[in-house]
């Protein structure tokens, strides 16, 4: 009898601990240390640091559009203050990937809300928590905030995807004429002439099957028309 007292004394200290902390027990405290991007974080816990990246969620890249946005919100919410991690798993990176609370809300949640990031749909596979993500993207869409404001904003997987490409036909030769870089920030002023602004627009659209620089502003297919 004593026994199941105990029991259900555990189970109810940590059932309070899940509804008022958000996160369960088994979670582990540090103070971050380093923002690294939207969506990675170094933490100290006790004297290991630890390189966090936020479960559900993905960021813009640093150099695409919206990227260091979100990497400025993730340093006003959590640089130098105490959080809550909850790891998910580990990836490839050998990155612990985590809930992260903070601030009384998870930080994972507050970035999809703002409109700084996209629900990660490859990889959350988190139940109710992923669905409630994807009700915040909605709600960030509808309103238009954050990288939302945009008219087409690209999902950062595609971005990388694209970068990957245009690295490898820069590597093989392919993709060397004029100034043409897939995988940075462009616009019209960094092209010497209209010809020149077009076949970068073709390669990246070809390599991307995107309007990557945003070239072709009303969409008929020549980039750069004040050039001409």
């Amino acid at each position: 009898m004593r026994r199941r007292h105990w029991i259900g004394v555990f189970l109810g200290l940590w059932g309070i601990g899940v509804l008022f902390l958000g996160v369960p027990a088994w979670a582990w405290t540090g103070r971050v240390v380093e923002v690294h991007d939207g969506d990675t974080l170094t933490v100290l816990r006790g004297s290991e640091t630890v390189k966090v990246r936020l479960y559900g969620v993905d960021c813009p890249e640093k150099s695409q559009e919206g990227g260091p946005e979100a990497m400025a919100f993730v340093v006003r919410m959590v640089q130098g203050r105490d959080v809550s991690v909850r790891p998910v798993t580990r990836d490839r990176y050998g990155r612990t990937v985590a809930w992260v609370q903070a601030d009384g809300g998870l930080l994972n949640e507050k970035l999809v809300a703002s409109g700084h990031a996209w629900v990660y749909r490859r990889y959350c596979k988190d139940g109710d928590r992923c669905r409630r993500l994807l009700k915040l993207e909605e709600a960030a869409r509808d309103r238009a905030l954050g990288l939302w404001a945009g008219m087409d904003p690209v999902p950062p997987w595609e971005y990388r995807h694209g970068a990957k490409l245009a690295s490898a036909s820069i590597a093989s030769g392919a993709s060397t004429r004029g100034s043409c870089r897939c995988d940075v920030d462009l616009d019209c002023g960094d092209f010497s002439s209209w010809q020149e602004a077009q076949r970068c627009f073709e390669e990246c659209l070809r390599v991307t099957g995107r309007d990557v620089h945003r070239l072709d502003r009303d969409g008929n297919g020549r980039a750069c028309e004040g050039l001409r």
